[in-house]
């Protein structure tokens, strides 16, 4: 038995609904996924619309479409913001760009109706707008596709099966609106005709396809999520963020590899808090652990994004450094060391002074083995603190003197 137009938009309304539902389940799951919330939000908003839609249907009700639609359409902005909350794209630009557009359709569409407008005009207007949220949203969901992933772009390499999904179902569902816009439209010249039933139905199984595409894509994101950020935690040291010892030399033979090929240079500089023990044992373990924090938060803001930062073992730091000559990486050692030296270390009311000493050391070719280059910066890092501390030793170079 072929569903009629009653029949399609029940069952929009209950897929609809039941997306939502789900959608919202899944983000109180998931809750530290931002997001998620504003999307079930944004289903919300468009179920409401499709039943005051339903409700207002025919030509005594125009107010009542015209809330419909702006209702479905508000939903369609809410799934833009929360993607890119998802994906942590979302800007203070993008926010107003979206709401700009939320705006300017508001007042098409109300003027539209103050003029006398043509239902067939202002569905098309509608559906014209809903393309550009989707597309937002689409490309919003492709930027974070093309970004990194986690700390360091290539260490984690993540499925993006859902990911990807949710890219399409969103362009698709901006293709279908175009379309469905300029159908509407050719309605509204004189002498045209067009049977709007069977337009009404097919909007109505794209809207219940795409809610389903929607919900499942999202889920299997947000799973595919969950599992990148626990193999991500598993490299990570918990108390800094930086790279955790095992995870960096996966690492290093990685970027020494890479290295080789293109013949570049790899520098790396060791780095130990001096007297970091007299720290603890004066101030305790939460002023310590404070300053390692801001000292491994300092040192990350400043590196490139290919250059490896890990904490090495208690107060240790390794900052590996592709593609940078001697001169290069001892540059940056200098850099970290006038920051630290220049800027006390605050935890509450106490400030801090700190030193730190540095090993650098520099391999091209066959040199470019872990165990080698971790050794030679390790044998510059203590020949700096046989030196008196708060030096930078280049191997095979000397020390250089505190500024």
């Amino acid at each position: 038995m072929a569903l009629d137009l009653s029949s399609l938009t029940l069952v929009t309304v209950l897929i609809l609904a039941v997306s939502t539902f789900v959608l919202a389940a899944h983000w109180v799951a998931n809750f530290s996924f931002a997001g998620l919330g504003r999307i079930a939000v944004g289903m919300g908003m468009a179920t409401a619309g499709v039943v005051i839609f339903m409700m207002a249907a025919g030509p005594s009700k125009p107010l009542g479409i015209l809330l419909g639609d702006l209702l479905i359409l508000m939903g369609h902005l809410w799934f833009w913001l929360g993607i890119a909350d998802y994906w942590k794209e979302r800007s203070r630009r993008l926010t107003y760009l979206a709401g700009f557009i939320m705006v300017f359709a508001i007042i098409i569409l109300v003027n539209n109706v103050m003029q006398g407008g043509t239902p067939e005009n202002r569905a098309a207007l509608y559906s014209f707008f809903v393309a550009v949220f989707s597309t937002g949203a689409a490309l919003s969901v492709v930027q974070a596709l093309g970004g990194r992933v986690g700390l360091y772009k290539g260490i984690i390499k993540r499925k993006t099966i859902g990911t990807s999904t949710i890219a399409g179902v969103f362009f698709a569902h901006a293709a279908f609106n175009v379309y469905r816009g300029i159908v509407l439209q050719s309605m509204t010249a004189p002498g045209a005709g067009g049977d709007q039933s069977a337009l009404a139905s097919i909007t109505q199984i794209e809207g219940t396809l795409f809610a389903l595409a929607l919900t499942v894509s999202m889920i299997v994101s947000t799973a595919e999520r969950v599992q990148a950020d626990l193999r991500i935690q598993a490299m990570m040291d918990p108390l800094t963020h930086a790279l955790n010892r095992r995870a960096f030399m996966t690492v290093i033979k990685t970027v020494l590899a890479r290295s080789r090929r293109l013949s570049e240079p790899v520098s790396l500089i060791m780095m130990d808090i001096d007297k970091f023990k007299r720290i603890n044992l004066k101030h305790g373990h939460l002023v310590g652990d404070a300053i390692l924090r801001q000292f491994a938060d300092g040192v990350m803001e400043g590196r490139r994004a290919q250059d490896v930062f890990c904490r090495f073992g208690g107060e240790e730091f390794v900052l590996l450094l592709p593609g940078t000559s001697e001169e290069g990486a001892e540059l940056v050692a200098h850099r970290v060391r006038d920051a630290v030296t220049g800027y006390p270390f605050q935890y509450g009311k106490k400030d801090i002074s700190l030193t730190v000493s540095f090993g650098v050391t520099t391999a091209r070719g066959d040199d470019l083995l872990p165990d080698s280059i971790l050794d030679a910066a390790y044998k510059a890092l203590r020949e700096a603190q046989k030196e008196g501390r708060n030096q930078i030793e280049v191997s095979g170079s000397g020390s250089v003197k505190p500024g």
